[in-house]
């Protein structure tokens, strides 16, 4: 009835020692380690979203505060600083910490700094919160002050053009400098003329920085929708702060078994692109060949003026003659005549307009004209476009 204790022993031995093997340093790790997936473009979206929404809440606050504290002309006056203090307390309560922001708990996405699936350092996520936050806050601010600076010195320099036959002060300041580099010898010389060419450049870029500042956000505008395309395509970075700083999501809930992709809209954002990139081609080389056009027609028809602009007298005729011995202008009154003889014809009664008349659609005519037309018909006699009496306007002062 007793069992062979050996045998028993022997075949515990054997089905424990398998078992009882201590695992490799390979298996352990790869037992320890585990992998998450890569969050999904509408997990993202969603996470940005609500910490968007989050972010407005501690921005609302902050003007609460600052409301009571120092009054409403003050929470008006700073309402750009205040919105952004509420925007870094935010960011730097959840991310500046190290800790998920409520948007990413609400999705159960976590960042990552690689594809290992490592925590972000913590240069990483002040660089973050400072693209985030700090930069478009003074990209706005600098950007507008030099706006405004640059209108400024262009009316200076407007009001000043009259006096350009004496000498201005830069003109003085540089030569005082030139002279006084001269004196002292040739090491302070490439100084100060470093010194007056960046100066002179940047009023140079500050001049024209108001006819550039719609290029620039029309550039900027095309940044954005640039990542937004490769996010679509990729599914990594929705925005910009977080492409340099190198921060990505990996996904931390349950695993789903369909996660949608926005590769479509991908496509549909590329084509976008390409279009308004051959819309700006074609607006810049009309742009171009009109203002080439305009210089020539303008280059021709007053090089007898000696000037490149027209000048009326005081009747509104065109001047086109100069008497340089008298010092007077003259006017010719034929070439008046003649340069509006085929803009000025009434297309109805093919004579000249007497008291032009437009209509809502834009074509000029006579007054009797179009008033005896409109009785008949109540439509333009160009395009048939309906019009009634009360819609004609008549042009007085006009030049055609």
């Amino acid at each position: 009835m007793r069992g062979d204790p050996r045998g028993v022993g022997g075949g515990g031995e054997a089905e424990a020692g398998p078992s009882s093997r201590p695992p490799r340093r390979g298996e352990a790790a790869a037992a320890g380690q585990r992998r998450f997936p890569a969050a999904a473009p509408p997990e993202i979206m969603r996470a940005a979203e609500k910490d968007d929404n989050y972010a407005a809440y501690v921005h609302d606050a902050c003007r609460d505060a600052f409301r009571q504290l120092f009054g409403t002309s003050v929470a008006v006056a700073y309402q750009s600083e205040i919105k952004l203090l509420g925007q870094t307390l935010y960011y730097l309560l959840t991310t500046g910490s190290g800790q998920q922001t409520l948007g990413e708990e609400y999705c159960d996405i976590l960042q990552v700094a690689s594809s290992n699936g490592l925590p972000p350092t913590p240069a990483r996520r002040v660089l973050f919160v400072v693209y985030q936050t700090a930069v478009p806050y003074l990209a706005e601010r600098i950007s507008s002050r030099m706006a405004s600076r640059g209108m400024a010195l262009n009316d200076t320099q407007f009001e000043e053009s009259g006096e350009s036959n004496h000498p201005t002060r830069d003109t003085i300041q540089s030569s005082d400098i030139d002279e006084n580099s001269s004196s002292r010898g040739i090491i302070v010389s490439p100084l100060s003329r470093f010194k007056e060419n960046f100066r002179a450049l940047w009023l140079s870029a500050i001049q024209r920085w108001p006819s550039v500042l719609p290029l620039a956000r029309e550039v900027l505008q095309l940044a954005l929708r640039t990542n937004l395309m490769f996010f679509y395509f990729e599914g990594l970075y929705y925005h910009i702060s977080k492409r340099a700083a190198g921060i990505r999501y990996v996904f931390i809930g349950k695993p789903l078994h369909q996660r949608p992709r926005y590769q479509i809209l991908g496509i549909f954002l590329l084509i976008q692109l390409c279009i308004l990139g051959a819309e700006g081609l074609r607006r810049s080389n009309l742009s171009s060949m009109t203002r080439s056009i305009r210089q020539t027609s303008t280059s021709n028809h007053y090089s007898s003026t000696g000037r490149g602009l027209p000048v009326l007298n005081e009747d509104g005729n065109l001047i086109t003659d100069y008497n340089a011995t008298k010092g007077s202008w003259t006017s010719d009154s034929a070439v008046v005549s003649e340069a509006p003889s085929g803009m000025s014809k009434c297309t109805l009664c093919l004579s000249t307009r007497q008291h032009p008349t437009a209509t809502s659609c834009g074509h000029v005519f006579c007054w009797n004209c179009i008033m005896e037309w409109c009785n008949e018909k109540p439509e333009c006699p160009l395009c048939r476009t309906p019009i009634t009496h009360s819609t004609l306007i008549c042009i007085y002062h006009a030049d055609f």
